[in-house]
């Protein structure tokens, strides 16, 4: 009897990762997949009563197929950090060594010590900056196990696909392929035509962007759209996650572009048919989950780079605001197509939810 699990970075204060979780319901629950939401770590604060908290390799192997759902939960960028710290702070480990270690077990080692009984893949994850993370802590060999043993790896875009094959020892890995981030998956329930909107959206959260008030109204001035504010949460645990995320939709409905720095919320404006403008500083080295590498392999993955603006020195939205502007005048007159991006975008999703699909059946 199938019985699926999905393994989620739950996060109470982040709406981009609610819209991930909720991706996994909404799909499931469309194919009429019994499935149960995952979560490996117990918070002090209360956690939605949908997930299973477990992280016993036992009841884990109860399981007939565990997918990690999304974000970077198989990269050690994640484990050796994110996981890690929040280990100690809920007294799960007391060395920054045993927290990386539980995040080794559960993360890295379970398609190996669970490949007689389940099913185990990786769904829309993120590998950037991978192997420098597993080289600081010597778990490259436990990396190279998961990409090895793991089920299906659907990273979410080439550049993490790279990334992850390059840790395996087949060539080509036949169980790699390129996926998307699982939040696409969401099922819009209307396209707006953005052509009509009489405002522009705007959301700054991860790039430290600066002189944000003088760059709306720069924008204001030369397209003579109103700037709203689009709601989202990035670190905020009271707010009530659906309320946000549904206000947000309603928000985007009501622009002709967003401009942002905050990569779920680009993600999801785009799933919804609203144009966005993407705002990062320059390309670094990955040594967060936060860090802005992954707008730029966002995309690469879409054929997007013209909706992609990396911002100067000096993160001013002011000095950039010409930029912005005439990106969004080349939406307009068609010189960047979005009809191409969003027809590209449908297809990448048929393909993802047609590899899931093979994933999870018996």
């Amino acid at each position: 009897m199938r019985k699926v699990g999905v393994i989620c970075a739950f996060n109470p204060g982040n709406t981009g990762m609610f819209s991930v979780d909720l991706a996994a319901s909404q799909l499931f629950d469309a194919w009429n997949i019994d499935y149960t939401l995952i979560n490996f770590q117990k918070r002090p604060w209360r956690l939605p009563s949908k997930y299973l908290v477990c992280r016993n390799i036992d009841k884990l192997g109860q399981f007939t197929h565990l997918l990690y759902w999304g974000d970077f939960q198989n990269n050690p960028v994640y484990g050796t950090r994110d996981f890690a710290s929040r280990e100690m702070k809920f007294g799960n480990a007391r060395t920054v060594d045993s927290a990386v270690s539980n995040w080794t077990r559960l993360h890295l080692d379970l398609p190996h010590i669970l490949h007689k009984y389940a099913r185990v893949a990786s769904i829309g994850n993120c590998f950037l900056g991978a192997h420098e993370a597993a080289a600081q802590y010597a778990i490259g060999p436990s990396l190279t196990r998961f990409a090895d043993t793991a089920f299906r790896i659907l990273p979410r875009e080439t550049d993490s696909v790279n990334e992850i094959s390059s840790a395996s020892s087949n060539k080509p890995p036949l169980n790699i392929s390129t996926g998307i981030d699982p939040a696409f998956l969401l099922e819009p329930t209307e396209y707006q035509g953005f052509r009509e909107c009489h405002g522009f959206g705007y959301c700054f959260a991860r790039s430290d962007v600066r002189d944000i008030f003088e760059g709306l109204k720069a924008i204001e001035v030369r397209t003579g759209l109103a700037p709203l504010e689009v709601s989202w949460a990035v670190g905020n645990r009271n707010a009530k996650q659906k309320d946000l995320f549904c206000t947000a939709l309603a928000t985007m409905k009501k622009c002709r572009f967003v401009v942002t720095d905050v990569y779920h919320l680009a993600v999801n404006a785009l799933n919804h048919g609203t144009p966005v403008v993407l705002v990062s500083r320059k390309s670094s080295e990955t040594k967060s989950s936060v860090d802005d590498q992954k707008k730029y392999a966002l995309v690469s993955q879409l054929g997007a780079m013209p909706l992609h603006l990396p911002l100067a020195e000096d993160a001013s939205l002011f000095s950039q605001a010409g930029k912005i502007i005439e990106t969004y005048e080349s939406l307009m007159d068609g010189q960047i197509s979005f009809r191409e991006i969003m027809g590209g975008l449908g297809k990448q999703k048929d393909r993802f939810r047609s590899s899931i699909r093979e994933i999870v059946q018996v």
